[in-house]
């Protein structure tokens, strides 16, 4: 498996070849792609042989028996699994088309655009509810093309940009299709896609057939990543390049400059102090983005669009993302980057979705938010009731704490609802309470340092420290988090070495993984080493539970991360006499108990039946891991 660093390298060295050999480095991608599409035709050219073979010795020697019958099932299995994956199908998006009797001034936009860009022309053209504007080319005939254009621009986006910027914007996503390169770019996507999709039918299913495209993988995945990594940056340069040809160099930096700043402020304002209100309000409110409206018309709080602008001016183009950082597209573009003092403020005069929407402004307003506030309701409602009973509980605690001091983990519960319900700045005190209480309580240091680090205050790095120090398995998170600080500070030395341990923690996590999906009985099984006050509300948790007929808790031997236990939970269901038992009624017991158990830390939890005998003899054998058995 390639580390981090590793695929930092190699993308380094493919950009500089790409710079200096650009038509043998875009043969290169293509030829990369052709041999995964080769060696999935292979595999499945040599499956219909196989089965092929198979009739025909069944025929010539006048047998079938059990053998070739299940082989030949077999293979027919992993075909169709094979044929289903190179089928790549795309959903149409998600959105209100636009038509030209609703929208003539967007429709003579983008044909003003393609006829300047020389860009195929769009079947059609949605208006979503993202802060994006974007440009899909989805085939319609799978492997062999025939692709329908669309055009999809996000209703928050035209709220928040001034009509010269949305037209740079929209000349940027345009120029993604100039010169055929969305088209290379579509067939590159659609290979990974491809592969993405057979692995996790295969995953999916356990089948052995997996094992044929494993060492595959990881031979050929890095190289075509990283490859085709590359294409897609120099496509977002070049895009900018024609954006810059149409609406001019200015402009478009302004745009780039209005996107960031603006996707800041909506992104960790508007948002979540909306999703807030989901505490008292059972559905999604009416009036979400004309209230979006004039959040982005509004001036930015001084502080903020310091904070903002600096974080990303100073943002280092990486490899976690295709799109160059903000800094290097300006000077790409041959703009000045504006001070962090600039006065920036939203269109505070007429908007992109004023000037291009017009009169049908807000009737497309409302069918926008009616389908997002149908996309969102099932999570709202959920939230809703989740907040309620953590409202419920909240109430209880304060009142303890006004009685008297609290325990550590009610005083954890309280500082965990406190941030869920009312927000970062109201979570600090209760916070603080829980560190005077255990100096070293990881989860509390590390909300705390988040806070912290959000408002500029360096003070965090040593809470997100004192966290991991406690809990291995947040050290990637929380390394990645400190990196963030430090690169929005411009301070590169301590990002960089940040960096390094993000990537090598993240490296851990990925070794780590495989061997933490499932439990086997081939595995070690050892004594869990839980508290009996850790235990207590496990087993009560389980007593409750009249489906239970035994369970168990142990502790998996695992080679990596061994200071982060995995804990397995095997319960065999009890059900009367008289009704049958079945693998659906195991899962919804499974299902609720994941939900209900409060295991610490990393658990698993699976069905004790005749296809887990093996698991449960051996937890049956381990000091301690009884749990219940009625």
């Amino acid at each position: 498996m390639m580390t981090h660093e590793q695929f930092d390298a190699l993308v380094r060295n493919v950009e500089a070849y790409a710079r200096t050999h650009r038509r043998a480095y875009r043969t290169r991608v293509a030829a990369l792609a052709l041999v995964g599409y080769a060696y999935v035709w292979l595999i499945l050219l040599v499956c219909l042989a196989a089965l092929v073979l198979l009739v025909v010795v069944a025929v010539n020697t006048e047998t079938l028996n059990f053998a070739f019958a299940k082989l030949g099932l077999v293979l027919l299995v992993l075909v169709y699994v094979i044929a289903r994956a190179l089928w790549v199908r795309f959903l149409p998006p998600v959105g209100v088309p636009l038509v030209h009797a609703n929208a003539p001034q967007v429709f003579a936009l983008v044909d003003d655009l393609c006829r300047e860009l020389q860009t195929p022309r769009f079947h059609d053209i949605v208006l979503t509810d993202d802060f994006n504007a974007a440009v899909s080319q989805q085939p319609r005939l799978g492997p062999f093309g025939w692709y329908r254009n669309y055009l999809l621009l996000g209703l928050p986006l035209m709220q928040a940009l001034s009509p010269e910027e949305f037209r740079a914007v929209l000349a940027h996503e345009l120029g993604h299709l100039s010169r055929e390169h969305g088209r290379f770019g579509a067939w590159i996507y659609r290979v990974r896609v491809a592969w993405m999709r057979l692995l996790q039918q295969l995953q999916t299913a356990r089948h052995w057939g997996s094992r044929l495209f494993d060492w595959f993988l990881k031979r050929w995945a890095p190289y075509f990543s990283a490859y085709s990594f590359v294409l897609a940056r120099e496509q977002e340069y070049e895009a900018d390049r024609f954006a810059s040809r149409v609406a001019g160099k200015e402009e478009m930096g302004r745009a780039l400059v209005a996107m960031e700043v603006q996707g800041a402020r909506l992104a960790r304002g508007y948002w979540p102090v909306l999703f807030r209100q989901a505490a008292v309000q059972p559905d999604p409110p009416a009036g979400v983005f004309q209230s979006l409206r004039d959040t982005v018309r509004a001036p930015y709080a001084v502080e903020d669009r310091k904070r903002w602008l600096g974080a990303a001016l100073n943002r280092r183009t990486g490899n976690e993302d295709t799109h160059p950082s903000l800094a290097d597209r300006l000077k790409a573009l041959g703009v000045a980057p504006p001070s962090r003092d600039a006065a920036l403020r939203g269109p505070s005069g007429v908007t992109a979705a004023d000037r291009y929407l017009g009169t049908a402004l807000p009737d497309l307003v409302d069918r926008v938010e009616a389908l997002w506030r149908e996309a969102v309701k099932p999570g709202w409602r959920a939230k809703h009731q989740a907040d309620a009973r953590g409202r419920a509980r909240l109430t209880e605690l304060e009142a303890k704490a006004t009685a008297g001091p609290l325990t550590l983990a009610d005083a954890a519960q309280r500082a965990d609802l406190v941030l869920r319900l009312e927000g970062e700045a109201a979570a600090i005190e209760p916070l603080r309470a829980v560190l005077a209480l255990e100096p070293d309580h990881a989860a509390a240091n590390f909300a705390l340092g988040e806070i912290l680090l959000e408002s500029l205050d360096e003070s965090g790095v040593r809470h997100i420290e004192r966290a991991v120090t406690r809990d291995p398995a947040a050290r990637a998170q929380g390394y990645q988090r400190i990196w963030a600080f430090y690169e929005a500070a411009g301070r590169s030395a301590e990002a960089a070495a940040y960096q390094r341990r993000a990537w090598e923690q993240g490296d851990l996590l990925d070794r780590a993984a495989p061997e933490r999906q499932d439990v086997s009985g081939g595995d070690t099984l050892l004594p869990h080493e839980l508290s009996e006050a850790e235990l207590v509300p496990i087993r009560a948790v389980l007593a409750a539970a009249e489906d239970v007929g035994e369970a168990y808790i142990v502790r998996k031997a695992v080679t990596h991360m061994p200071e982060v236990p995995l804990y397995i939970v095997g319960v065999k269901m009890r059900l009367p006499w008289y009704r049958y038992r079945s693998e659906h009624k195991e899962q919804r017991l499974i299902s609720r108990l994941a939900k209900e158990l409060p295991v610490p830390r990393q658990w698993l939890v699976l069905a004790l039946n005749d296809h887990t005998a093996k698991i449960r003899r051996k937890m049956r054998k381990v000091a301690g891991a009884q749990l219940v058995r009625r």
